[in-house]
C-alpha cells in the first residue's frame, strides 16, 4: 500500500498534468479560432478577388474548382471536374505556347499567367489566365497542382475595341487629303498621315513619333522650305513657336516649292495639340488671277469711253471711273462714299436721286439725256443710262450708271438734220419742177411723134425722096423712146413729190392682164418668145388705181421680154393667196440676176452691167416705179432671180383691197399670145 508521501507526490503530478492538459486545450481553442479567422479572411479575400481557385491531382485532372468560377465566367465547375488538362484543351491558343505549357505540367514546374482561349459547350469563347504551383509530400512525391484562374475576356474585349478604335483613327487620319498631325502634352509627335510627310519633302525620312515640334519646324527652315524665313531664320522660328504655343487663328504659309498651306492648330483636352495643314495653292492661284482680273478690269473701266458709276440704295457712290471724273470735272475729288449732292448743284442732284429711286423701285433701266453743270460752271450734254444692280435673289440693291458725252454728237446731229432738211427741200424742188414740166415736155414730144407719123405714112402725099421716110421713122422712134424715158422720170418725180394721185375703183385683174398682154405680144413675137397667162376663173376684183396696175404689169412684162433670149417663155399670173392677198406674178426664163444685183436694180437708175443689158436702152426706173406704185397701194414687191435661169417678180396687194366679184363674173383660165 502506497505511503502518504507517495500519494502526495502522485497527486502533485496529476495536478500538474491537468494543468498541462488545460493549457493545451486553451492553445487548441486559440489555434482553432485563429484558423477559423484565417479561413474566413481567406474566404473574404477570395470573394473579393476576381480569381478562382483550382486544384489538379497527380494525374493532372481537375479535382477542385471554387464557386467563384461560376460567378466570374458563368461556367459550371461540375462541367470541368475530373477532366485532364489535355481534355480541356486550349482552343485556338498558339501551338508552341500550348506545348510549352504541357511540358511545364509534365515536368511539375510552376507556371504563371498562362493565357489561353476557353471554348464553352455552347461555342462561346472566353480568354482565361491561370497560374499554378506543384504540390509534393514530405518524401518529394508529386501530389498535383494548386493555383488560381482569372477571366480576361472583358479586358481582351476592351483592348480589342481600343485597338480597333485606334486603327479606325489611323485609317481616318490617313484618308484625309489634308496633312494631319497629333502632338502630345510634351509637344512631341504622336501620329501623322502621309500627307503630313509629303509636306516635309527631303526631311520626310527622318520624321517619326516622339519628334519635337520645334525640331520639325527647324528642319523645314534649314532646308529652305519657308521663303518668309530667309535671312531671319531665328526670328521667324520664335514667331512660329509663339503662335504654336498659343494657337488662335489660321495661318497661311507660302512654301519655296510654290505651294501655299493654311495651317490650323487646336489644343486637345489633355494638353496636346492637333494640327491640320490644307493645300490652298489652287485657291491662292485663283485669288491672284482674280486680283489680276480686278486690276485689269479697273484699268479697262478707267479707260472706257464713257463714265461708269455704281451706287448703293442710299445713293452713295461705290465705284467711279476716271472718265466720269473727267466728264463732269470732278478729278481729284474723293467720290466713293459721297453722294450726288457732294458733287453737283442741288437741283440736278435731286433729279439724279429721283431717277435712281425710280430704277430701284421698278427694276427697269432708264435712259435720259441730261444737261449737267460742271464744277467750273460749264455745261455738258450727257446720255445717262441707269440700270438696277441685283443680288443673287433678283432684288435691286443698287444702281449702275453709264454717262456718255453727247455734246459734240448732238451738234453734229443738228448739222446733219439741217443738211438733210436742205437736201430734202432741194429734192422736193427738183421733183416739183419735173412734175410741173410734165406738160411742157410731153406736148412738143407728142407733136413731133404725130407729125413724124404723118410724114412716115404720107398722108398728104409722098415726100419725094425715100430717105425722108426713113428719117421720119427714125424721128418717130427716137421721140417715142424719149417720151418713155421722160414719162418714167416724171412718174418717179411725182411719186417722190407726193403728187401722184390714185383713182381707185374695183377693177378686173384678168382684164388688165389680158390688155397688157395684147400690148406686149408683138414685142414678144418679134423676140421669138412664148407669152402665156394663168388666170383663175374665180379671181375676185381689186380696189386699186387701174392705170397704176396696168403700168406695173407693163413694166414687169417689158423687162421680162427685154431680158429673155429667143426661144424663152414669159408667164403672167394672178392668184388669190391663202392670206387673202392678191398676187400678180411675172416669170421669165431669161438671163436672170445675181442675188447682190437685185438690190441695185431696185434703186432709181440702177442697172446691172453686162453684155446683154448694154444692148437694151432704158433708164433703170421700171422696177423702182413698180415697187413704189405697189407700196402706194399698201402692197409689196419681191424679186427672186437666178443667173442663167430666169427671174420671178411678185407684186402683192393687201387683203383689204380685195372685192368680192358679183355673181356670174369670171375670167378665162389660160390664154396664149
Amino acid at each position: 500500500m502506497p505511503t502518504k508521501a507517495e500519494l502526495t507526490e502522485e497527486l502533485a503530478r496529476l495536478r500538474q498534468r491537468v494543468e498541462e492538459v488545460e493549457s493545451l486545450e486553451a492553445e487548441r481553442v486559440m489555434a482553432e479560432d485563429a484558423l477559423r479567422e484565417s479561413e474566413e479572411r481567406l474566404r473574404d479575400f477570395a470573394a473579393a478577388a476576381s480569381d478562382w481557385f483550382w486544384e489538379m491531382d497527380a494525374e493532372l485532372r481537375i479535382c477542385y474548382l471554387s464557386e467563384r468560377l461560376r460567378e466570374v465566367t458563368g461556367v459550371n465547375p461540375a462541367e470541368v471536374l475530373g477532366k485532364s488538362r489535355l481534355e480541356l484543351g486550349a482552343g485556338d491558343t498558339d501551338a508552341d505556347k500550348w506545348e510549352a505549357h504541357l511540358a511545364d505540367l509534365r515536368a511539375h514546374r510552376p507556371f504563371r499567367d498562362f493565357r489561353y482561349v476557353y471554348v464553352a459547350a455552347d461555342g462561346g469563347r472566353q480568354y482565361w489566365s491561370i497560374s499554378g504551383v506543384p504540390l509534393f509530400d514530405e518524401k518529394g512525391v508529386f501530389l498535383g497542382y494548386r493555383g488560381t484562374g482569372r477571366n480576361l475576356t472583358e479586358e481582351y474585349n476592351v483592348r480589342r475595341m481600343a485597338f480597333e478604335a485606334q486603327d479606325l483613327l489611323l485609317q481616318a487620319v490617313e484618308s484625309f487629303s489634308d496633312a494631319v498631325a497629333l502632338f502630345d502634352a510634351d509637344d512631341c509627335l504622336l501620329l501623322f498621315n502621309e500627307s503630313y510627310l509629303a509636306f516635309h519633302h527631303s526631311s520626310a525620312m527622318t520624321i517619326g513619333p516622339g519628334m519635337p515640334f520645334e525640331e520639325l519646324i527647324r528642319n523645314q527652315v534649314e532646308n529652305g522650305m519657308i521663303p518668309a524665313a530667309f535671312g531671319r531664320e531665328e526670328a521667324w522660328l520664335a514667331e512660329r513657336m509663339e503662335r504654336h504655343r498659343n494657337p488662335s487663328e489660321e495661318v497661311e504659309v507660302e512654301r519655296s516649292d510654290g505651294k501655299w498651306l493654311r495651317i490650323r492648330e487646336e489644343r486637345t483636352a489633355n494638353g496636346g495639340l492637333f494640327l491640320t495643314a490644307t493645300d490652298i495653292t489652287e485657291t491662292k492661284t485663283i485669288e491672284r488671277a482674280e486680283q489680276e482680273i480686278r486690276d485689269r478690269l479697273r484699268a479697262v473701266i478707267d479707260h472706257l469711253p464713257a463714265g461708269l458709276t455704281l451706287k448703293d440704295q442710299d445713293g452713295r457712290y461705290l465705284l467711279v471711273n476716271q472718265q466720269f471724273r473727267d466728264l463732269f470735272g470732278l478729278d481729284g475729288r474723293d467720290l466713293v462714299g459721297a453722294t450726288a449732292f457732294d458733287s453737283f448743284n442741288k437741283s440736278e442732284a435731286e433729279v439724279f436721286n429721283a431717277q435712281d429711286r425710280m430704277v430701284l423701285k421698278t427694276g427697269i433701266p432708264m435712259e435720259v439725256e441730261s444737261e449737267v453743270t460742271r464744277r467750273d460752271g460749264s455745261k455738258v450734254l450727257a446720255m445717262v443710262t441707269r440700270f438696277p444692280v441685283l443680288d443673287s435673289k433678283g432684288a435691286a440693291i443698287g444702281v449702275g450708271g453709264i454717262q456718255v458725252d453727247i455734246t459734240e454728237m448732238k451738234e453734229k446731229e443738228q448739222q446733219l438734220r439741217e443738211a438733210r432738211d436742205e437736201a430734202e427741200r432741194a429734192n422736193r424742188a427738183k421733183s416739183t419742177f419735173l412734175a410741173n414740166m410734165s406738160h411742157e415736155l410731153r406736148t412738143p414730144l407728142n407733136a413731133i411723134i404725130g407729125f413724124s407719123e404723118i410724114m412716115e405714112q404720107g398722108l398728104f402725099g409722098p415726100l419725094g425722096n425715100p430717105h425722108y421716110s426713113e428719117y421720119a421713122e427714125d424721128i418717130r422712134r427716137s421721140a417715142s423712146h424719149l417720151l418713155s424715158i421722160i414719162s418714167d422720170i416724171l412718174d418717179l418725180s411725182k411719186i417722190e413729190a407726193g403728187r401722184m394721185e390714185l383713182h381707185e375703183e374695183p377693177i378686173d385683174i384678168a382684164s388688165v392682164v389680158e390688155s397688157c398682154l395684147t400690148i406686149v405680144k408683138e414685142s414678144a413675137a418679134n423676140g421669138g418668145l412664148v407669152l402665156t397667162s394663168a388666170l383663175p376663173e374665180t379671181l375676185p376684183l381689186l380696189h386699186a388705181d387701174k392705170r397704176s396696175v396696168r403700168q406695173i404689169l407693163l413694166n414687169l412684162l417689158s423687162n421680162a421680154i427685154k431680158f429673155t433670149p429667143a426661144g424663152g417663155t414669159v408667164v403672167a399670173e394672178a392668184a388669190l393667196e391663202e392670206s387673202g392677198r392678191i398676187a400678180l406674178t411675172v416669170r421669165d426664163s431669161g438671163i436672170g440676176m445675181a442675188a447682190d444685183d437685185i438690190e441695185i436694180v431696185l434703186q432709181p437708175f440702177g442697172q446691172v452691167e453686162g453684155a446683154h443689158t448694154r444692148s437694151h436702152d432704158g433708164t433703170g426706173l421700171g422696177l423702182p416705179i413698180t415697187k413704189s406704185l405697189a407700196e402706194m397701194h399698201g402692197g409689196s414687191m419681191t424679186v427672186e432671180s437666178v443667173e442663167g435661169e430666169g427671174t420671178e417678180i411678185i407684186v402683192r396687194f393687201p387683203a383689204k383691197r380685195v372685192v368680192k366679184r358679183p355673181a356670174g363674173g369670171g375670167a378665162s383660165s389660160q390664154r396664149l399670145a
